[in-house]
């Protein structure tokens, strides 16, 4: 740990200004110190051991000549009693700095993040303060704008611009690209407060750290992050495998029906794999109608994918035997490795070992199969999986996700043509299956479901590198629990800040729950991202359009103010009862030209109005319904609104469609139907209005 004055000669170098401090090693030199400055001073501890110095007892400030000697007894005293191994060389002496906002900046080299910056409210106590906003360095200059607009709101909006300007020229001399933490070898750097006046920012208090020995693996630069990301790249030669396969071992095939190795089997035979099937067992003759083998190496012929579903100690000589195959991926189905116990954590290096001989890849261990429309792959019963060609691959921790996507997606309608339970990720992670699906020329759109997370850090700088969609579940989503950290910013640099800075640098799109996902990849497979986060409401009912509204403030969506020319055409719907301003609320006997709905004619106002950027419409169905004389007739009604709205014209604001069901089997029914039907025109359907306007904020770009 470098001294606060070796810190602040190196913060110097970098342009930051700091106090200009004198190391007092006697009381009778303090008191000399403080005189010849002739003003009040701020005394310190110095102690390469002591980071927190005010919670040491190491702080005295407005100081004068007669009490410095006293002051610096104190600290001393104080001190050797609150850390009595400390190496205590002294105090530091400095003028006091005028008041002002007082400003934390931290920097940190992080095991999993990398770089990493922080930004956030100063002084004493600042891990009780709001948490500070990070960011993954490098940053550019419109970033370190961001994070200190995002600290401080408002902060600087009136007359504050030149210390605006002054705060982000040192997070770049901090963490920018030529910034010292990419520079020097430091591993972390606090620089508490940094007191900002007008035009003036002063580092007041600094300290460094120096790492304990350097390692052949530190990533600092974009250009040590790039070589990583080169070198995830190079292991995934052959996975084209994973979902399209010519030829698939079963390892672990069983005869009993209810065995996952008989099922599996079954469900690739009764989807139509469109390879051979090899299913292994040392003494079956035939399995679901195919010839079994006693072992992989007696299969005539070659294999580029297994299935592998035998006790975990088998499974690292079942990989080995793969491996000499010719095996390209490995899919290794059992549980029981580091997830189970550690006792079993030798086994998971043991099949490590087996991997690292050869380029054979696996995915899991404790996982349940592989979903493909391309090649017929089934995960679960194959009459729940999609048949239709699709741009969206998901991977999931969670073998029950896994699944559930791909029968959501069936129902829905949604282009999910590839699915992946990958269990532990002991080999293959989350970063090299990002990096291969950016890659495949098949995937559109990627999704995730996250338990844990390796080199999050570049898992997050190579999805900022991508130009398709990217959606994250996260589950587990806990603080670090750091309770004795070294300093400030070991203490405020937890994985949740991190994490959400990696999401906001990134523009992955995080969802809260299953229907969040499905629901957001159904607005990225019809109208993918775009800028812009003005709504217009539009449909039947007060009350819809009063908490839809509110709903959008919360997810970051305005309401604006229609164009003058759209509001004159929308003059000849307004009638006594309803709104012709945005929300628009008219009631659906409005909305009619004789037997005609004429929806498609506000719509397409609403289109090419400039001020409107996405569009949600709302249709009230158990009101349509209550004014028909039976159900029948209400849905041809319901379904001749959706046609109207149907007809607007394709361009312009993507539109979300809300049918507001009342939750019987007419209306659900009548939704999904419309779902299917409308998402090939442009138009995602949605339940509830609610979930319209989350769906359409989260295709806003950052």
């Amino acid at each position: 740990m470098k001294t606060e004055i070796e810190s602040k000669k190196l913060l110097a170098r970098y342009g930051i200004a700091t106090t200009n401090p004198t190391l007092a090693t006697s009381a009778a030199m303090a008191a000399d110190v403080v005189q010849r400055l002739g003003h009040p001073c701020a005394l310190k501890v110095v102690s390469p051991d002591i980071v927190h110095k005010v919670d040491a007892g190491g702080v005295r400030l407005s100081v004068n000549a007669a009490q410095a000697a006293e002051a610096y007894q104190s600290i001393i005293d104080a001190c050797r009693k609150s850390h009595p191994d400390a190496a205590i060389e002294g105090v530091l002496v400095e003028e006091m700095v005028p008041r002002g906002l007082e400003v934390f900046i931290g920097a940190r080299l992080d095991r999993d993040y990398g770089p990493v910056l922080l930004v956030g409210q100063g002084g004493s106590g600042v891990e009780q303060r709001a948490k500070p906003k990070a960011a993954l360095a490098p940053i550019d200059e419109s970033k370190a704008f961001a994070l200190i607009d995002a600290a401080f709101p408002g902060r600087f909006a009136n007359g504050g611009a030149e210390g605006r300007q002054v705060l982000a020229r040192y997070l770049l001399a901090v963490g920018g690209r030529d910034g010292l933490m990419m520079r020097e070898t430091v591993d972390e750097i606090d620089i508490n407060p940094v007191i900002v006046n007008g035009a003036t920012a002063v580092a007041v208090d600094a300290v460094a750290g120096e790492p304990a020995q350097l390692t052949s693996n530190e990533l600092r630069s974009d250009e040590d992050m790039q070589q990583a990301i080169a070198r995830r790249k190079a292991r995934l030669a052959g996975l084209d495998a994973i979902f399209d396969p010519k030829a698939i071992a079963f390892v672990g095939a069983s005869t009993s029906k209810d065995k996952l190795g008989y099922q599996l089997i079954q469900s690739l035979v009764e989807f139509g794999f469109t390879g051979k099937i090899y299913p292994v067992h040392p003494t079956a003759t035939e399995i679901c109608g195919l010839k079994a083998y006693p072992s992989v190496a007696s299969i005539p012929a070659e294999v580029d994918r297994a299935y592998i579903a035998v006790g975990n100690k088998l499974v690292p000589d079942v990989l080995a035997q793969c491996r000499d195959k010719g095996v390209k991926v490995a899919q290794v189905l059992t549980a029981g490795f580091s997830e189970y116990s550690s006792d079993s954590a030798g086994l998971e290096q043991a099949m490590r070992e087996q991997l690292a001989i050869g380029s054979m890849r696996m995915i899991g261990p404790n996982c349940i199969g592989t979903f493909s429309s391309s090649t017929r792959m089934a995960i679960g019963a194959p009459r729940y999986n999609p048949t239709e060609p699709g741009g969206i691959t998901f991977y999931s921790q969670s073998g029950t996700y896994a699944g559930d996507v791909v029968r959501r997606a069936q129902v829905w309608g949604l282009p999910v043509a590839r699915a992946l339970s990958c269990g532990n990720c002991a080999d293959l992670d989350m970063l090299d299956l990002l990096l291969y699906a950016d890659a495949d020329p098949n995937t559109k759109i990627v999704a995730f479901y996250i338990e844990s997370l390796r080199d999050p850090g570049l898992f997050f700088r190579a999805a900022r590198a991508m130009r398709k969609p990217v959606v994250i579940l996260r589950g587990g989503m806990t603080e670090q629990g750091q309770v004795a950290a070294s300093s400030h910013t070991a203490a405020l640099a937890t994985d949740r800040v991190l994490w959400d800075a990696g999401i906001a640098q990134s523009g992955v799109i995080q969802v809260g729950s299953m229907d969040d996902l499905m629901d957001t990849l159904l607005a990225l497979s019809v109208h993918g991202r775009s800028e812009g986060n003005r709504l217009a409401l539009f449909g039947s009912g007060g009350g819809v359009s009063v908490t839809s509204s509110d709903v959008a403030a919360q997810v970051g969506l305005k309401i604006p103010q229609l164009q003058q020319a759209t509001g004159d055409g929308l003059r000849r719907f307004g009638i006594p009862g309803t709104s012709v301003a945005n929300p628009i609320d008219i009631p659906v006997w409005g909305l009619r030209d004789g037997e005609r709905y004429i929806f498609e004619e506000i719509i397409n106002l609403l289109k090419v109005d400039g001020n409107i950027d996405r569009i949600v419409v709302f249709v009230e169905m158990g009101w349509v319904l209550d004014f028909i004389e039976n159900d029948i007739e209400g849905l041809k009604a319901l379904d001749a609104i959706c046609a109207s709205i149907a007809r607007a014209r394709p361009d312009g604001a993507p539109m979300s469609l809300a049918l507001r069901s009342s939750g019987d089997k007419y209306q659900d029914d009548f939704v999904r139907a419309q779902r299917i039907k409308l998402m090939k025109q442009g138009i995602s359907v949605y339940p509830t209005t609610s979930r319209a306007v989350r769906a359409q904020a989260r295709l806003v770009k950052g």
